[in-house]
């Protein structure tokens, strides 16, 4: 932009129109236009935008970090980056590598400072010395939330002041004797703190949340089976107002590799739905570390993709959550049938391809249909064919699908149909 208006400025103040000026005159305009177009170049772009002025994500996953803050060989990201209600200002933690024999978790922060994000900081009440994660801004943005190994106290919190963030106070959670806590928490409104906690008689983490009930925060509780598994479940993000609860899970089902990213939703009876896997477009190479932003727009986690040297930042539209609870919202116990045991689909949401999963009670004639959300239907999977008692795996390509909802329906021999919906993304 600024080169195009250099070479517009040059062609009208052409040599013929200053030969016509007298030459102080000519020198005059020639310098004070040339200086009101190179000036901006000189000086340093302003950025005061929020979440570092970075291109907003759709529901395709972007990495996040500019390049300044990319991961390398010595240090990667271990967190998603947190920000203040207006976006403004980031915490964020990173896993670095300091010498052979010292490696290990340092909180960092920037904020926008005279229209400007200001340089990489320690935070004021950080101690480099110790490993420091999981910072975490409460729904005011007035509290920010983090754990520490320095003496005293794991769990740690600072209030914001007029003269900047207050002295770290630790956070008197009680644990059993054979507790191990993880490296995230996450906080609601109501100041109850969700957190990883591994056992001696269950040493795969599951989530727990230890409830702030008059001003003392209570022995950690399990979620329990509707949430945790067998498996290893950890790293939650709660929603404030206890919504939705996101984390990481080794469980069988996965897309990507290690860990993929879960969600469960909160019934009207406070009971949890069962977790669903947030699909290819999170999952696809692994996830961890969840966190949505405090204005609902955003939703980050961690991972590492083609180009990365590291574990980085990536976000996505927070609209996946939305169409995650449309998914779940469907996705009840099939009623009472002699004949259909189960029926689901994996991944869901899903871009390329889905698998179709259904159990019979018995032998049975079945047809499989997809329907579009006008009625209409796209394709027949199964006609009139015969299934024996047992699981079957059907294998839908979903790629020239336009984007949007779908139904899945499956017509039993006896008239019962039973259906489904699934989400497709570009």
């Amino acid at each position: 932009m600024i080169y195009s208006r250099l070479i517009l400025f040059l062609l009208i103040i052409n040599p013929l129109m200053i030969k016509k000026m007298k030459k102080r005159n000519a020198f005059i305009i020639l310098t004070v236009g040339l200086l009101t177009i190179l000036i901006p170049l000189m000086l340093p772009a302003q950025n005061n935008l929020p979440y570092l002025g970075q291109e907003p994500p759709g529901m395709t996953a972007k990495r996040f970090p500019p390049d300044s803050l990319l991961a390398t060989g010595d240090r990667w990201w271990h967190g998603s980056p947190v920000f203040s209600p207006d976006g403004l200002e980031m915490f964020w933690a990173e896993y670095v590598h300091y010498s052979p024999t010292d490696e290990h978790t340092t909180m960092f922060t920037m904020k926008v400072e005279d229209n400007h994000w200001s340089p990489i900081r320690h935070p004021s009440f950080g101690i480099t010395e110790y490993a420091e994660n999981s910072p975490f801004f409460s729904v005011g943005g007035d509290t920010l939330y983090f754990v520490s190994t320095r003496p005293g106290g794991f769990f740690r919190m600072v209030t914001r002041t007029p003269a900047g963030w207050s002295e770290p106070v630790a956070l008197q959670v009680p644990l059993s004797p054979g507790m191990g806590v993880g490296w995230e928490i996450a906080v609601n409104r109501y100041g109850d703190i969700y957190l990883e906690i591994s056992t001696e008689a269950n040493p795969e983490p599951d989530i727990y949340v230890s409830r702030y009930h008059n001003g003392i925060y209570q022995m950690p509780q399990s979620l329990g089976d509707e949430v945790n598994s067998e498996y290893g479940d950890w790293g939650p993000f709660i929603d404030p107002d206890d919504q939705y609860l996101i984390f990481s899970s080794n469980r069988p089902g996965m897309i990507g590799q290690q860990f993929d990213l879960y969600i469960s939703f909160k019934n009207a009876d406070l009971s949890w739905t069962e977790p669903i896997n947030m699909g290819y477009e999170v999952n696809s190479t692994g996830a961890f570390f969840p966190y949505v932003t405090l204005d609902k727009q955003y939703l980050f986690f961690n991972t590492a993709r083609t180009g990365d040297l590291g574990y980085n930042a990536y976000w996505i539209s927070a609209e996946i959550i939305d169409s995650l609870k449309t998914v779940v919202g469907i996705q009840e116990k099939i009623k009472s049938s002699q004949l259909l045991k189960s029926l689901k689909n994996s991944p869901n949401p899903c871009r390329s391809q889905t698998t179709i999963t259904f159990e019979l009670e018995k032998a049975a004639e079945i047809s499989l249909i997809i329907y579009n959300q006008s009625g209409l239907k796209v394709i027949d999977l199964i006609q009139n064919e015969t299934y024996k008692k047992g699981t079957f795996d059907i294998l839908f390509d979903v790629s020239k699908l336009p984007s949007g909802c779908y139904n899945y329906t499956l017509i039993l021999e006896n008239g019962e149909r039973f259906s489904k919906k699934m989400i497709v993304i570009e």
